[in-house]
């Protein structure tokens, strides 16, 4: 299914109007239409907004599993399918935090890997 049938289905599956999604996500009913209808895809922070809003996964809205609970399909690009399961499951932690807690996140990973190596990682900007 593609992404914009996926967002469009939610939608309709939870009753809402597409002004009255728009107003729920922070954004313009404008933009609603322009994803259901596939004129654009939505950004990584809108698909967090639609993820968190409607409690499924980032896979499930991008495509990546087949339904909202799904396995990830097979034919995912080598550098997705070499992921571990841990860095699959920070990944997915990552995509739910809001903008404050992500800093915080990564600024915590940077802790780990200077205390390691002794290291220092430029700070995230977003």
């Amino acid at each position: 299914m593609q992404q914009n049938e996926i967002l469009k289905n939610l939608r309709i599956e939870s009753g809402l109007k597409q002004k009255e999604l728009a107003e729920k996500l922070c954004i313009g009913q404008s933009t609603i239409v322009g994803y259901e209808k596939g004129l654009h895809e939505a950004t990584a922070e809108i698909l967090s907004r639609y993820a968190n809003f409607f409690n499924v996964s980032m896979d499930y809205l991008i495509g990546l599993t087949d339904e909202i609970g799904g396995t990830i399909k097979p034919n995912l690009s080598p550098t997705i399918s070499a992921l571990t399961d841990e860095e699959r499951q920070l990944l997915d932690l990552f995509s739910r935090m809001d903008r404050a807690q992500k800093i915080k996140a990564l600024g915590y990973c940077e802790g780990l890997i200077s205390v390691k190596s002794g290291a220092r990682y430029p700070n995230f900007k977003a």
